[in-house]
């Protein structure tokens, strides 16, 4: 038989265990209030997971006591809270933007609205304050008064609604040439025409002549078409940037100038219509507008 240690002291039986010769462990059992603890929740478990909890077998979702899941309290909360604003939203539906600029009601609640249809689709571009993810990267700030395709609330609706070079038969566009890669202007006259446009907001390129360059903005690449010829833009060209303000898109670095100018530029926006509904994105645009940069 084997022989069982007690520790002398305690009275207790050691495990057998021991840490530096004398230190030993001690087969101290769990109180019986423990135990009853722990078989208490087992069975718990047990039964909770037979009324509750789903289980499957592959796509097999096997059937339990209850109907009820928290994921079907969510789905009621949300249809709920639906109902509840399905008047509001078939009023701004069928409101015109201007119902919507003299009922201060609706209007504050299309702001409210449309803070949520922007957090679920429009942060990850534009960012949560609207003011663009990673200034010069592309994504557009919409809190200032720089607009490309038209800062009112009827334009706003409009972009919302067919994107910017999205595919869709209504997309806005309008597309910077790629003066390098299409082979208009050499190296030499890249440079140049890029420090006359960083001239216009104050800017400088070394090295670069700006007589030369104000020509070749003028004459060989005429980008006064689009630019004008003070560089602030030609309001009725959609999608032509002012080049007069410090407010660059993709950048307003020497080399971001130079890039733009050799490769062009063609960011894009997704077209909305097929996933928002109208009240949303009336909702939506009244929301952008309402961040100050409207005009």
């Amino acid at each position: 038989m084997e022989h069982k240690e007690i520790d002398h002291i305690t009275g207790t039986e050691t495990t057998g265990h021991a840490w530096d010769g004398d230190l030993k462990e001690l087969n101290t059992p769990l109180p019986i209030w423990w135990l009853w603890v722990l078989w208490i929740t087992i069975v718990w478990a047990i039964g909770y997971s037979v009324v509750y909890q789903h289980w499957f077998i592959g796509n097999k979702v096997l059937p339990t006591m209850s109907e009820w899941t928290s994921r079907g309290d969510v789905h009621n909360a949300l249809d709920a809270a639906k109902a509840a604003m399905a008047p509001q939203f078939a009023k701004l539906e069928k409101a015109s933007l201007d119902d919507l600029r003299s009922d201060a009601a609706l209007s504050k609640f299309a702001v409210k609205a449309g803070k949520a249809v922007y957090g679920d689709n429009c942060v990850a571009c534009h960012g949560t304050g609207a003011n663009g993810v990673f200034p010069g990267s592309g994504y557009p700030n919409l809190t200032d008064q720089d607009w490309l395709y038209g800062g009112k609330l009827e334009d706003i609706v409009e972009t919302v609604r067919v994107g910017i070079r999205s595919g869709h038969d209504e997309e806005r566009t309008n597309t910077m040439a790629a003066y390098g890669d299409d082979e208009t202007l050499n190296a030499e006259q890249i440079k140049n025409v890029s420090g006359y446009v960083l001239s216009l907001s104050g800017g400088s390129l070394k090295g670069a002549d700006l007589v030369k360059g104000k020509q070749i903005y003028l004459e060989e690449a005429a980008c006064n078409a689009c630019h004008g010829d003070d560089g602030k833009g030609v309001t009725e060209i959609p999608g032509a940037p002012n080049l007069a303000d410090k407010i660059w898109l993709f950048g307003g670095s020497a080399e971001k100038i130079v890039y733009s100018i050799t490769h062009g530029r063609k960011g894009e926006m997704p077209a909305w219509d097929a996933r928002l509904t109208p009240a949303q994105i009336k909702a939506v645009a009244v929301y952008v507008h309402s961040r100050g940069g409207g005009q």
